[in-house]
């Protein structure tokens, strides 16, 4: 199993999402957990959540670091809040630093918790 699908499987488990299946090839046609959650992985502690052009504006990206079976859910942010000027790199990536995220415990109570799970 790939590190990534790991982390999607941590998420899942930590939202108690039931019957959670990985998605595989979908091209950011989908969210990767629930109906809005893009989850991104680092291996590095201090790592930042790394975002592209095609990340869907809609969605809530939620970091998750370290590795198997130690991963820890680091942080969120909504990605059209993430897509800015202040986190932009010379070839079009968006670095957040995991300062900038939100707590993963106040995504259910947030605007984005309904739609996101």
């Amino acid at each position: 199993m790939s590190q990534s699908i790991g982390a999607e499987i941590a998420v899942a488990r930590y939202f108690t999402i039931p019957d959670f299946k990985p998605t595989i090839d979908t091209f950011k046609r989908e969210a990767d957990v629930g109906s809005q959650i893009e989850v991104k992985w680092t291996l590095w502690q201090d790592g930042h959540l790394i975002l592209n052009g095609s990340d869907r504006p809609q969605d809530v990206a939620i970091l998750v670091v370290n590795k198997a079976p130690n991963y820890v859910l680091a942080g969120w942010i909504p990605i059209a809040m993430a897509k800015r000027e202040k986190y932009l790199r010379g070839d079009g990536s968006y670095w957040i630093p995991q300062t900038d995220l939100q707590p993963i415990e106040n995504l259910r109570s947030s605007n984005y918790g309904d739609t996101s799970l």
